[in-house]
């Protein structure tokens, strides 16, 4: 092999072997979940309790229904809407733009609610809906976003970067 193949072989060598041991030993982290606070709202009495919330973007507000009438939780906008909630079922959103956001019952209007979300620091989460029944059985399934990461790209980059290097030191071999 000339010297001028070890140059570029050697480094491409060493380069490999610290990306696949970072990865395999779990240096190179994994995708972490983005989530925010969670904020409760009871509906007793024909009334959303607190009436009045302020959260941060990527937080998410339960709504738990305790009253034996059913009740709804409905955005003014659209953003959100829980459907009929019977006594004992909750329904949470995750809330990922900043604003206010007046919701009502859709079957008893004189409740209504306000929810201020504020800008947060960090990245928001993508909007999640999540009605439960009294069983704590979904309704429905969101996954839960996850922040870019990192153990998959190191391993595949030591791969393509091991196989490079081994490619050359074929070519190396053959070509004397």
């Amino acid at each position: 092999m000339s010297r001028a193949q070890r140059l570029v072989v050697l480094p491409m060598a060493v380069i490999a072997a610290v990306l696949l041991v970072s990865a395999a030993t779990g240096l190179a982290r994994p995708a972490v979940p983005v989530r925010g606070a969670t904020h409760q709202v009871s509906i007793d009495n024909f009334a959303f309790m607190p009436a009045n919330l302020t959260v941060a973007v990527g937080d998410t507000v339960t709504w738990t229904n305790n009253d034996d009438a059913p009740h709804t939780a409905t955005a003014g906008n659209g953003a959100f809407d829980s459907g009929n909630l019977d006594n004992g079922q909750t329904y949470s959103f995750t809330f990922t733009t900043a604003g206010t956001f007046s919701y009502i019952c859709e079957i008893h209007p004189q409740m209504t609610g306000t929810i201020t979300v504020q800008a947060a620091p960090a990245a928001p989460a993508a909007p999640t809906a999540a009605p439960t029944t009294a069983g704590g059985v979904p309704n429905t399934a969101v996954e839960t976003p996850t922040a870019p990461g990192g153990s998959l790209t190191a391993l595949g980059i030591g791969l393509l970067l091991a196989a490079a290097s081994g490619l050359l030191l074929l070519r190396a071999r053959r070509a004397r």
